[in-house]
């Protein structure tokens, strides 16, 4: 039964490289889990286990539709990291505002708003503190793609 099913995979691979365009090759190869996910259900389908087969087949559906989307969330928290590592004056400005290495645009600007909520000179703060903070968003925002 392996040498059949190494075959069948052998002859899947061949047709992928041979019939499957580039950038066809390279959406399939992005969406890895999902690909991977698939085979497993066809080949539990194919041993008669019909309710793990389904199981697996809403879970490659799963990550065909969100794993791009969490793909590219890993990909900002590690240039986020990269960045942090790189200028310490970014993890000045995160530990001002409050916000992680990860955080997105928006989370900067909420964190912002709600620090300067308390920091605005009109509502008693000081003036120096609010400048800080203002400083320290201006910085974060700049590096955002």
């Amino acid at each position: 039964m392996l040498p059949i099913l190494l075959i069948v995979a052998l002859a899947f691979v061949l047709l992928l490289v041979v019939r499957v365009s580039a950038a066809e090759r390279r959406r399939l190869l992005a969406r890895w889990p999902a690909v991977a996910l698939a085979l497993a259900a066809a080949l539990a389908a194919v041993r008669g286990m019909i309710w793990p087969a389904i199981a697996l087949g809403a879970l490659a559906a799963l990550a065909w539709t969100h794993w791009p989307s969490v793909r590219a969330r890993l990909n900002r928290y590690d240039r986020a990291a990269a960045q942090s590592s790189a200028d310490p004056a970014d993890a000045e400005a995160r530990a001002v505002l409050g916000v992680g290495p990860g955080a997105t645009e928006g989370e900067i600007r909420r964190a912002y708003r709600a620090k300067m909520a308390r920091a605005h000179p009109d509502r008693g703060g000081a003036h120096a503190e609010a400048a800080r903070l203002t400083a320290a968003r201006d910085r974060l925002l700049k590096r955002k793609p």
